[in-house]
Order: C-alpha cells, then structure tokens, then sequence
C-alpha cells in the first residue's frame, strides 16, 4: 500500500505532539485526522476507516492501553496497526507497549528521521 493511500487516526492530547505527528505525516502526501481523547478516537473510526492508529498512551480518561485492548476486541478493527507513543519512555514501557500488541513504540519527541521509514516498513 502507498503512504498515499494510508488514513492515519492520530489519538494525543497534547497538541504539539500531534501537530509534530500530522506534519511528518502530510509532508508523506498522508491522510490523518487527530482525536485528543480515545473515546473520541473510538467515536471517529467508522466515519475515518483508518488504515494505522497513532496513539499517546497516557491519555486522559481511557488511555492508550485500553483504547488498544478496545480496537483488539472488534474484528471490523483487531487488523488495524496501532503504533504507541509515550514522553514517559523507559525500556520497560517500550517492551510492554510490544508485548501489548501495539505494532511498534515511538517515545517522545519522535525522531522525525527514523519514523516514516518504521512505519513504511510496518504499514507499506
């Protein structure tokens, strides 16, 4: 699939975050749209079809964990990718993140360099 064609939910409450996020992303010709909450996330999927989540895992009300167990539990949305991100970056929540089923950790900020190439490789 080309990056063109992707439709990326960017789930973060602080709005820098998801700004640095959506730019890296549109300067890639990507579609994304932003939630800053996962029940506003959850509330977008249908309308958006999202090809990969982008997700803040400390997010006020339900969190990123759970908005990821969320999306596992529905079939329409289980095959989704889901990426997480975190300013709370230790090596425990990079392998915890993984093991959770996000398909890859990006701690904040991102490394605008190295994020497009992952997610290609992941999505593309």
């Amino acid at each position: 699939m080309n990056v063109e064609d992707w439709r990326v939910l960017v789930i973060e409450d602080e709005a820098d975050s998801s700004e640095v996020v959506r730019e890296v992303l549109e300067s890639y010709g990507v579609a994304s749209w932003s939630a800053t909450t996962a029940e506003e996330g959850l509330a977008m999927i249908a309308e958006i079809q999202p090809t990969l989540f982008i997700v803040d895992l400390a997010l006020p009300g339900m969190d990123g964990w759970s908005f990821l167990r969320e999306i596992q539990s529905y079939p329409e949305t289980a095959h989704i990718p889901a990426v997480a991100t975190t300013a709370y970056h230790s090596a425990t929540v990079a392998r915890n993140a993984i093991e959770a089923g996000f398909r890859a950790y990006f701690p904040k900020p991102i490394d605008t360099m190295s994020f497009m190439r992952e997610l290609t490789s992941m999505v593309g």
